[in-house]
């Protein structure tokens, strides 16, 4: 309804059929503009989301950092134990599937 209320020309009711001035030029503006930028909000809010998360690609610098972090859990540091504990789980299979676990 947005749209089409924005398409209609801002006019006065009644037998009054004085030209639009720039105010009402300026409102129509206004109103599509504004309707234009709620219909691309409510697709970007209610575009479809995969069910399942795609696994992004694992970059060298990634599994240098992985290396360096399953080097030092090894060893025993509680940080980098910690940190290898708070890695989604989606992206620590990722990165395992590319680089092994670190439990090995």
């Amino acid at each position: 309804m947005n749209a089409l209320v924005s398409t209609l020309p801002a006019r006065t009711i009644g037998s009054n059929h004085a030209t639009p001035t720039l105010l009402d030029t300026l409102r129509g503006i206004i109103t599509r503009t504004t309707s234009r930028m709620m219909i691309q909000a409510y697709a970007a809010v209610h575009a479809h989301v995969p069910s399942e998360p795609v696994a992004s690609p694992v970059t060298p610098d990634i599994a240098m950092i992985w290396g360096h972090t399953v080097k030092r859990a090894r060893q025993g540091s509680p940080l980098h134990r910690q940190t290898l504990a708070l890695l989604d789980r989606a992206d620590r299979h990722a990165i395992e599937a590319a680089c092994g676990s670190w439990r090995s």
